[in-house]
């Protein structure tokens, strides 16, 4: 695999026999640094950016050892600084344990936005190639070229948020935007599966996988209960006929349990969508209602938030759609998972349900029960979490599980950024490849830039 040549982020790793081996390691690579630093002369290549990356090379083609350092840095100065003064908000530093079990989280719609990985795409040809392949899945069944607002920049004219539209003025009409489900959906599933397409090449094998709502095609995907063309089919059928529910419908995010808020519902009209937490529930129906439900919530003190959802999933007001699922997903040649999948419909490990159509067509009905999967996830011993997707959602929601140990050592990776950060798409994805790669994953450095 060829990493992208050019400038930008670099990957800095050390590693020592002992925690005293790694210290005195780290001062003499923040020495070479020095010497690549405006005013002090040039690196090897002639000058400080090929000077750092020749170093990055060098250093990467080391045997790893058991106590590593990484830092990702575009400046040989600030790199050294950060090496100096052992910087924690710089540096990943800790001890390689290859026996840790890796678990790959895939989240649902949220944090997607214009231009998701569009950094990415440029700089890593492997990730690039991996999301032509699943995206061309799925424009097989959209008739559309999704990949439109994934290659383009966030600074892009208001058109560039509507897939397909035609070059010219834009009436603001043509081709759905990003927000619309029968887009946000399949980019969502496109981005996580070549994510995790990505790490696996780079020999990051998940130990178990754990989706969110849509996130669990993606770990049947990774899995191999379907493969990729009759899952990118799935999730863009599923898109498309969730799209073309009447309107009405939505969520709301409310900060209480599920025993405070079910008194408030209304069967038929409003469900529980989501339980994330003790004290974290997202319910689901149509908006009126949903407007009544955070009156009463409200007046008893309980917080509560409209979520950004155009429909109700995960509620009866979806049961329209799972017949027309069913029949689809009745003729694909399921098969059991390779890799263990956690559950959103019992909140433990799937079994000879994951093989079966029902499950698949009910799934966008029912409750999730992600505060359970995390307590099944807490029992594995000291596990790695990578979110596949933009943001944090689920990393966080993960690290403030009260099933989480108080002693756990926990290493927590996002892949990508989320809408609101303002790092690029490399640095996230280097810093998280650091990370892996200190934790002991055994992160296959040769194909990283």
């Amino acid at each position: 695999m060829t990493p992208a040549r050019g400038g930008g982020p670099r990957l800095l790793t050390i590693s020592a026999a002992t925690p005293e081996e790694l210290e005195r390691e780290t001062d003499r690579i923040a020495e070479e640094l020095d010497a690549l630093a405006p005013g002090h002369g040039t690196g090897a290549d002639g000058t400080g950016a090929d000077g750092l990356t020749a170093l990055s090379r060098r250093l990467r083609r080391r045997p790893a050892l058991e106590h590593r350092r990484a830092l990702v840095t575009t400046d040989p100065a600030r790199a050294a600084h950060h090496l100096r003064e052992r910087d924690p908000r710089q540096l990943v530093t800790a001890r390689a344990d290859p026996d840790r079990p890796v678990v790959y989280l895939a989240a649902g719609v949220g944090d997607h936005h214009l231009g998701m990985t569009a950094g990415l795409q440029r700089r890593l040809p492997v990730y690039a190639a991996h999301l032509r392949t699943c995206l061309r899945e799925l424009d097989r069944e959209l008739g559309g070229d999704l990949g439109a607002f994934l290659s383009r920049a966030a600074a892009d004219s208001a058109a560039a948020r509507r897939v397909g539209a035609p070059a010219g003025p834009a009436d603001g009409a043509a081709g759905p935007s990003v927000d619309d489900t029968e887009v946000a959906q399949p980019a969502v599933f496109a981005v996580q599966y070549a994510m995790a397409a990505t790490l696996q090449s780079l020999g990051v094998r998940p130990t178990a996988l754990l989706g969110y709502s849509l996130g669990e095609y993606v770990a049947a995907c990774v899995a191999g209960i379907l493969p990729l063309d009759q899952a990118a089919t799935l999730v863009a059928r599923r898109a498309r006929l969730v799209s073309e529910l009447p309107a009405g419908g939505g969520m709301l995010a409310v900060m209480a349990g599920a025993e405070a808020v079910t008194p408030h519902l209304t069967p038929g009209r409003t469900a529980l969508a989501a339980l994330n937490g003790p004290e974290l529930t997202v319910l689901s129906g149509y908006s009126t209602d949903l407007d009544r439900v955070a009156e009463r919530l409200v007046a008893r003190g309980i917080a509560c938030q409209p979520m950004a959802a155009r429909h109700a999933f995960h509620s009866p007001l979806m049961a329209p759609v799972t017949s027309r699922l069913r029949e689809l997903v009745a003729g694909f040649r399921l098969r059991p998972p390779r890799v263990p999948v956690l559950s959103n419909g019992s909140g433990t490990w799937m079994g000879p349900e994951a093989t079966g159509p029902d499950y698949w067509a009910d799934q966008l009905c029912g409750t999730v029960r992600f505060t359970d999967d995390l307590a099944e996830l807490w029992r594995l011993k000291e596990p790695v979490l990578v979110e596949l997707g933009p943001g944090q959602g689920l990393i966080r929601l993960a690290m403030r599980s009260p099933e989480r140990p108080v002693e756990h050592g926990s290493v927590a990776v996002p892949t990508l950024p989320g809408p609101l950060e303002r790092r690029p798409d490399a640095v996230v994805f280097l810093n998280a490849v650091a990370r892996l790669w200190a934790a002991g994953t055994g992160v296959d450095l040769a194909g990283v830039p």
